[in-house]
């Protein structure tokens, strides 16, 4: 039987049966269960990041201890007919479960990972971030590349082909920008300077990274890094010239949707009273730009859906889209997309020799992070010519320290070089391992840092909470105070943490924070912070006078 006679037959003779979607919908809930769960209890106990954890969470369910594969109840096979009643495959329902997570979160959760931080992304302020910061981000992005590559070289010889050692120098290239957040906040550090330099870098970083993943990609399919012909997902024998071309093609064809579609579509649905549209327009931009980066340009899908988030922020004033999609990919399809890297890692696998690879490669990842960080103050400090306004090492130290962690960007850019073959099972499994330990040591480097560091007393700044309330949502106070600062003055857009926290920065180092315990925190400039807080109560207020009171008799 041909292969188009088979799937009619799958389709309208076997259909989807109840059994086969609740054993499905089972699957799911253990899943994000466990990564959700395990996360928490870590974060808990070692303060370890919530990316991490649910990686550690995917890892627990997978061939390395649990092996979810093998639970019978999961595990009894679906089987196909053809049409004539005869069985055409016997296939175990888990590998068909764990497929179809994979196909989600390859095309739609690594979408919006990236929509995000693209929308998370204001040309203007990286303008103002300073010549620390675009440094940083520029050698910290690039160094892991060239020292990375160089050391599996080393250490591994022609176990490694020349396109799998800069592929895994490019998963190493970009930092997360919110566990290095997550981690200063949780320190009560977010106020230093290394602090303040973080999060202008890391934006560089994730940007540069994401320009040069696609950069690889080309020359995969060029051809100029060796012979790709042994991968699933990428055609080789093209000409750089023309690869070039089709790229320029796709960021001008990128750039006029985005000022002639996508903002204009924007403006209009705000106008004619149809914002509740603005998020699914904003998921059609996001999938679309995927496939026009990938199938027209060449790229890598997700610089598509970075450059959608970069194109839907400047018409979304209001940040709807944001609000309404953040929320879901973090609490739903990001645990089941770090879950499901974690299920693909079979660390039983790993001999000594893998494990000591892991040791140099961290140790490596680390200095390279580290060591750019330092380079670019060094720099700085050449065009400081106040003493005391000079980078000291201990602050450079926090600097680096906080750039070590390595996030989605990093996690994605390596899913999608191993499903094009390019790294074996067990190189994968080093990569992931490597990412997961950066986001361990990370903390542990700047908690050692901040010992060091003398904590001035201009660091010191002002410091309230409010709530949790009874009777009022401390969310939608949140909303409220973002609608409020929207109309009164400039300020980066909301940065969700996986750790449900949720940060509002505002001018004069001000920001506002809603916890994981359902509080307000606020910090930075005292006599702004309380004319905040008086005027969002006197309109509240207001507002609540509005509302009739009814005396029934």
């Amino acid at each position: 039987m041909n292969i188009n006679n088979l799937s009619i037959s799958l389709i309208s003779d076997n259909g989807i049966s109840a059994d086969f979607v609740s054993k499905f919908c089972l699957f799911l809930a253990i899943l994000l269960f466990t990564t959700i769960a395990i996360s928490k209890i870590l974060k808990k106990l070692l303060n370890l990041p919530i990316v991490a954890g649910q990686i550690i969470g995917g890892i627990i369910l997978g061939p390395s201890i649990i092996n979810i594969k093998n639970i019978h109840i999961l595990n009894e096979p679906i089987k196909f007919l053809d049409s004539t009643k005869q069985y055409l495959c016997n296939i175990a329902s888990t590998d068909f479960f764990i497929f179809f997570v994979l196909l989600i979160s390859s095309g739609l959760t690594v979408s919006y990972l990236l929509w995000i931080a693209g929308h998370e992304t204001d040309v203007q302020d990286i303008a103002k971030v300073g010549i620390e910061s675009t440094l940083a981000g520029f050698i910290a992005a690039i160094l892991p590349i060239f020292m990375i590559t160089g050391t599996l070289y080393l250490i591994e010889g022609n176990a490694f082909s020349l396109a799998c050692a800069i592929g895994q120098g490019v998963v190493f290239a970009a930092t997360s920008v919110s566990i290095p957040i997550a981690m200063l906040i949780s320190y009560g550090k977010i106020n230093l300077r290394s602090s303040k330099a973080t999060v202008g870098a890391s934006i560089i970083d994730d940007i540069f990274a994401i320009i040069l993943f696609s950069i690889f990609i080309i020359l995969l399919q060029s051809g100029a890094l060796g012979n790709v012909t042994n991968t699933n997902q990428i055609a080789a024998n093209t000409s750089i010239s023309f690869a070039l071309i089709k790229m320029i093609f796709a960021f001008i064809l990128m750039f006029l949707l985005g000022k002639l579609f996508i903002s204009p579509v924007n403006n209009l649905l705000d106008k004619y009273n149809l914002s509740h549209l603005i998020p699914p327009f904003a998921t059609l931009m996001i999938l679309s730009y995927f496939s026009l980066s990938e199938m027209v340009g060449g790229l890598a899908g997700i610089t598509g859906a970075y450059f959608a988030g970069l194109f839907h922020r400047t018409s979304d004033k209001k940040h709807r889209a944001l609000r309404a999609i953040s929320p879901f990919v973090n609490s739903i399809l990001l645990p089941i997309f770090l879950g499901s890297i974690g299920m693909q890692v079979n660390i039983n696998g790993l001999n000594l020799h893998h494990w000591i690879s892991i040791f140099i490669l961290l140790l490596v990842a680390v200095i390279a992070k580290v060591f750019g960080c330092f380079i670019s103050t060094w720099i700085t400090n050449f065009f400081i010519k106040d003493i005391a306004q000079k980078w000291s090492f201990w602050e450079s130290y926090l600097f680096g320290s906080s750039m070590v962690a390595r996030g989605e960007v990093g996690l994605v850019i390596a899913t999608i070089l191993n499903s094009t073959n390019l790294m074996s099972a067990n190189q994968y499994v080093v990569c992931i391992t490597v990412i997961i330990l950066t986001s361990i040591i990370s903390p542990i480097m700047l908690l050692f840092g901040f010992k060091k560091l003398e904590t001035k007393t201009s660091d010191k700044e002002f410091s309230t909470i409010i709530g949790p309330f009874e009777n009022l949502s401390s969310r939608y106070l949140f909303d409220t105070l973002y609608a409020y600062v929207e109309k009164t003055e400039n300020m980066m857009p909301i940065i969700d943490l996986s750790e449900g926290e949720k940060i509002l920065t505002l001018s004069e180092n001000t920001k506002i924070i809603l916890n994981s315990n359902n509080a307000i925190e606020f910090k930075g400039n005292e006599t702004k912070i309380k004319n905040i807080l008086k005027n969002i109560k006197s309109q509240i207020t207001h507002d609540l006078d509005k509302i009739p009171v009814i005396i029934e008799d």
